[in-house]
C-alpha cells in the first residue's frame, strides 16, 4: 500500500542525510511531489521508484514496493492491515473483538457463575492457574473487549498465593517470572496490594540462578519499571540484564542462558527481541547510552538475519530447590511475535520487507475459526495470543501514517 512505500523510502532518504528538497531535485521531480509520496497520499511511479532505487544504491527495494502496492492480489508483502486478509475477512479490530470474546468463553466460573481466571492450555480440562490467569488479563487489556469482572479475577489471582508470599508453577515450584506477571496484572486491574511489599517480593525470588536467564530478567524488568522504574530492583535489573549477553563475532546479544564456561552458545533471536522490548521500556523513562548502544546493536542484528524467525522454541528453567528436589520446567517462546514488538520500536529505521516477514509468521499461527493463536500441535496455550495481540497492537501503532499519527517536523522521523 502507498503507505508503506511512503514510510521505506522516507526512511531510506533519512539515513542518506538528505532533505526532500535535496532528494528531488537529484531524481527531477517537486519537492511536492516527493512529500506526497513519504505521505503516502500519491504513489511514484515505476520509472520514479527505480530512479530512487539508483539514487539510494538500494537494488530494487521501492520498486518492488510500488509493484506491491500497485497489485495487491499479486506477490506484495502484506502490511499490518493486508495480512489480515491471510487469516480472517476483517480487520485488525475484528480480530481483536473476536479475541475477547473466545477468552471470555474459555473464562473459568465457579458455581455462582463469578469469573476465576483461566487455564494453561485454553482447550484442555485444566484448573485456572496464576500465570495464566495473569495472561489472560493483560490480553484482555490488549483487545479492549468486552467486558469481564477484574475485580473478581483479581480477587482470585490473590487467593492463588502461596503461603511464603509469591506465586507458584503447575509444579508447585516458586519462579520469579510468575510472580513478576501476577504481579504486573494486578497492579494493571487494581490492587490494595502496597508497590514496596510487591517490590519487595520479586526481589526476594531474584537468585544468582534467575540472574544467568535473560527471559527472567526481562519479565521481572518489565514489571518492575511498571511499578516504580526508579525503584533500586528496577535499576539492578537494568544492570544483569546487560551483563547476561555474551560476545558474538563483536556483536553483543543475548543467549538463551549466561551461565559462566558455556559451551559454544549461541545468540537467540527470541531472548534477543524479548531483551531489546525491555530495555526500550527503560529509555521511554531514563535516557542511557549504553541502553541506547544495547538496543541498536541487537536491532541491527534482528534486521540483518536472513533466515526466518525461528517459530515456537522451547526454553528449560530449573527454578529453586523446593524441598522435593529441583524440578525443570519447559518455558516456550513465540519467536515472531517478539521480533515484531522489538522491530515495531524502531518502525521508522526498520526496512518494511523485514517486519512484514515477522508478521507473516505471526499470522500463519492464528486459527481463524476459534479466534485464537494456537500451537503447531492444535493447543492453544493462552501466551501465545498474548504474545501476538501485543504484537499485532504495537506494529500497528508504529506503522501508523496520516491522520492517525501527528506531522513531523522536516528531517525527524
Amino acid at each position: 500500500m502507498p503507505a508503506d512505500v511512503g514510510r521505506e523510502l522516507r526512511r531510506i532518504r533519512l539515513a542518506a542525510g538528505e532533505t526532500q528538497a535535496q532528494t528531488a531535485e537529484s531524481i527531477g521531480v517537486s519537492r511536492a511531489n516527493l512529500a506526497q509520496w513519504e505521505t503516502g497520499r500519491y504513489l511514484p511511479s515505476r520509472g520514479n521508484a527505480r530512479q530512487l532505487d539508483i539514487h539510494f544504491n538500494v537494488g530494487n527495494t521501492l520498486v518492488n514496493l510500488v509493484n506491491a502496492a500497485r497489485s495487491p492480489q499479486g506477490h506484495g508483502l502484506p502490511t499490518v492491515a493486508s495480512a489480515n486478509s491471510l487469516t480472517t475477512a476483517g480487520g485488525l479490530l475484528d480480530v481483536f473483538h473476536q479475541v475477547g470474546r473466545s477468552l471470555v468463553d474459555y473464562l473459568i466460573r465457579d458455581g455462582d457463575g463469578t469469573p476465576t481466571g483461566w487455564r494453561h492450555n485454553l482447550q484442555k480440562d485444566q484448573h485456572q492457574t496464576a500465570l495464566s490467569t495473569a495472561y489472560g488479563v493483560q490480553t484482555m487489556l490488549v483487545v479492549g473487549d468486552p467486558y469481564i469482572d477484574f475485580g473478581a479475577v483479581a480477587t482470585s489471582l490473590l487467593s492463588m498465593r502461596s503461603p511464603q508470599g509469591g506465586w507458584l508453577g503447575r509444579a508447585g515450584s516458586s519462579r520469579p517470572e510468575i510472580t513478576a506477571a501476577v504481579l504486573d496484572a494486578l497492579f494493571r486491574i487494581g490492587t490494595t496490594m502496597p508497590i514496596e511489599e510487591a517490590l519487595a517480593l520479586m526481589e526476594r525470588e531474584l537468585d544468582d540462578f534467575s540472574r544467568t536467564r535473560p527471559y527472567l530478567l526481562s519479565v521481572l524488568l518489565q514489571t518492575a519499571l511498571r511499578l516504580r522504574p526508579d525503584s533500586a530492583l528496577a535499576q539492578g535489573l537494568i544492570d544483569d540484564l546487560l551483563a547476561a549477553r555474551l560476545n558474538f563475532g563483536g556483536v553483543l546479544l543475548w543467549p538463551e542462558k549466561a551461565e559462566p564456561d558455556l559451551i559454544r552458545p549461541e545468540p537467540s533471536v527470541a531472548h534477543t527481541a524479548r531483551a531489546v522490548v525491555a530495555l526500550r521500556a527503560v529509555l521511554r523513562i531514563q535516557d542511557r547510552d549504553d541502553v541506547r548502544d544495547a538496543v541498536e546493536q541487537a536491532v541491527g542484528w534482528l534486521v540483518s538475519r536472513e533466515r526466518p524467525d525461528d517459530g515456537v522454541i522451547e526454553e528449560l528453567i530449573r527454578p529453586k530447590p523446593d524441598g522435593h528436589g529441583t524440578t525443570r520446567v519447559t518455558i516456550r517462546h513465540f519467536t515472531a511475535s517478539w521480533v515484531v514488538q522489538a522491530l515495531s520500536g524502531a518502525a521508522w529505521t526498520v526496512p518494511v520487507v523485514r517486519l512484514h516477514a515477522a508478521l507473516r509468521i505471526v499470522w500463519s499461527r492464528y486459527d481463524r475459526d476459534l479466534g485464537l493463536w494456537a500451537w503447531g500441535n492444535g493447543d492453544l496455550p493462552i501466551w501465545m495470543t498474548l504474545d501476538s495481540v501485543t504484537a499485532l497492537r504495537g506494529a500497528a501503532l508504529a506503522m501508523a501514517t496520516p491522520p492517525l499519527s501527528p506531522p513531523g517536523d522536516e528531517g525527524h522521523p
